[in-house]
């Protein structure tokens, strides 16, 4: 070969080898999606998935109805022996040599080793979706999820980019958090994304947190806490150290809010029922608490690091040593290894939680968290006097608001804040994020809904991925305090919305005119107008707050 048909040879190569380069950034923008919205994946909450049998295909939790009818058969005749008796202490230990054998053997399938792994391998989740959701069948997504947030979340973003996650409540938070870091590497593989949103309901929360402690928050753009016990539970807390009593008056408020009517609880305290099994249930208490842990509930859940993902720092310690005291199953190597498992959890990511969500915040990931309020919680331990959303206290979910007990307002005389809710019941000012914290009056706990034209989809619709500037002043919409009606699936501002003086829903200048009267004292303003009327919070009305009223309207 000739030296200039080697040079032109090189030449040709050489040009191949440009061109393909110019290519394959063409070709790799071709996996760039085109669209501005980042993937979302949602983590669900506890016990939201079932866990089957995988050898019968009956769910094992929450338990199969054939299942739980068999528990039932078997412990009934013992009650009816019990209620038929004299109740002494010796009644109450022939209803346990009953009662406990047939409560183990129903829970028997979700309970764990002493080194927390579960007990039974061949209980699973029903399913994982590993792929978008517009890669299955929607109606088995639906059915598996089984919550309206997945409707949501695919009506704003498109099923091609919503993932699911359902997890195994029974599996060490910290495990699954390697779960979570690989769907976030599939979902940028498939979208082209460098950001994923992420949000975690409930018991989710505690998986999110624990993957933020594992892997930070470069790969997100969202963070969303919605119903989360990223804190912990109070119930949980109590129920661990021991705090077990009745709170009749409790049962009755949450009979109340499960039926919608005072009717049925009147009824129910005519019959008298009530009256008669509460005394039984404080006696089954008193005689035979230690046996009912040691015996039942801790060989049942005690080992399951996830439940102990619920106990708040303040009753950590204690949890540890009441708990402790009567775990007595398995190695000392096992129990070592479980409560390295449990501490790991509990100082590397409850304990550093709110580090790490100011962080990524300050780093320009948006994050947002979102509590209900105003519900009773389960009336069975020292912490049922908490307001929250039925299962999880309005202090854990938000973040440490300080919050007024159920029923109840925080002291009239209560420094008056930016972040106090005009019923007086939440003070926002305390959170780990007082502004990027938003507050549902009467909304239960993960009751996302878009059945109606103003349900409270609208909302999680825009905070899922909002933008990172997002705060509680960023939408008027959507402020921190709002308020949802179940019977008209309607979500509203919270009554009470600054600077509407006359309560129309709008802010204009009628309002304005309302202070200047009342500056002039030709207007008397009754104290809910005087609160929103108030808008540089010093306690009194001046022509400053008209003008702050006034720059809103022009704004």
């Amino acid at each position: 070969m000739s030296g200039k048909t080697t040079k032109k040879v090189l030449s040709v190569i050489m040009s191949v080898i440009l061109v393909a380069s110019c290519m394959i950034p063409a070709f790799a923008a071709d996996n760039k999606c085109s669209r501005d919205d980042t993937p979302l994946l949602i983590i669900s909450g506890f016990s939201q998935y079932q866990l089957i049998d995988k050898k019968t295909g009956k769910a094992v939790w929450a338990p199969d109805s054939e299942l739980l009818l068999n528990a039932i058969d078997k412990a009934l005749p013992a009650l009816e022996t019990l209620l038929a008796s004299d109740m002494t202490k010796n009644d109450f230990d022939v209803f346990c040599d009953d009662f406990i054998p047939a409560a183990n053997e129903l829970f028997s399938y979700i309970s764990c080793t002493p080194d927390g792994e579960p007990y039974d391998q061949n209980v699973g989740l029903i399913n994982q979706f590993t792929g978008p959701v517009s890669d299955y069948d929607y109606a088995e997504v639906k059915q598996v999820f089984a919550n309206d947030i997945v409707d949501i979340a695919v009506e704003a973003y498109g099923a091609d980019h919503v993932w699911v996650y359902g997890l195994d409540w029974r599996v060490d938070p910290l495990i699954l958090a390697d779960d979570i870091h690989d769907y976030i590497e599939t979902m940028k593989a498939t979208t082209g994304h460098d950001k994923v949103a992420i949000s975690g309901i409930s018991m989710g929360g505690c998986i999110l947190s624990a993957y933020l402690s594992k892997y930070g928050y470069d790969d997100l753009s969202n963070i969303t806490m919605l119903s989360a016990a990223f804190t912990g539970i109070e119930m949980v807390g109590a129920l661990l150290c021991g705090e077990v009593e009745i709170d009749e008056q409790g049962l009755y408020n949450m009979i109340n809010e499960s039926i919608g009517k005072d009717t049925l609880s009147e009824i129910i305290a005519k019959t008298g029922i009530l009256d008669k099994l509460i005394p039984v249930v404080d006696e089954l208490i008193a005689y035979e608490k230690d046996r009912i842990y040691s015996e039942c509930l801790i060989p049942s859940f005690g080992y399951i690091t996830g439940i102990w993902a619920f106990v708040p720092d303040s009753r950590y310690s204690e949890a540890k040593e009441y708990m402790g005291m009567r775990m007595n199953e398995g190695t000392d190597e096992q129990n070592e290894i479980f409560w390295k498992r449990v501490d790991a959890y509990h100082y590397g990511v409850q304990g550093k939680i709110a580090d790490i969500l100011t962080t990524a915040q300050d780093n320009g990931v948006c994050v947002s968290i979102v509590s209900n309020y105003n519900s009773q919680m389960p009336p069975i331990t020292t912490a049922s006097n908490c307001t929250g959303d039925q299962v999880i206290e309005t202090i854990n979910t938000s973040g440490f608001a300080t919050v007024a007990p159920y029923g109840e307002t925080l002291d009239e005389n209560y420094m008056r804040n930016a972040h106090l809710s005009s019923d007086r019941m939440i003070d926002a000012s305390t959170c780990i994020l007082p502004d990027n914290t938003w507050f549902i009056k009467n909304q239960r706990h993960v009751e996302f809904s878009n059945k109606g034209e103003n349900d409270n989809s609208r909302f999680f619709a825009w905070i899922l991925t909002a933008p990172a500037d997002t705060n509680v002043n960023s939408n008027p919409n959507f402020p921190q305090f709002m308020q949802y009606d179940r019977e008209s699936l309607t979500l509203s501002p919270l009554s009470g919305k600054m600077g509407d003086i006359n309560a129309s829903g709008n802010i204009t200048v009628a309002d304005v005119k309302l202070v200047l009267k009342a500056i002039a004292g030709t207007e008397e303003l009754t104290d809910a107008q005087t609160w929103v009327a108030d808008m540089n919070i010093d306690g009194k009305i001046s022509v400053v707050d008209a003008k702050l009223i006034l720059k809103m309207i022009v704004s």
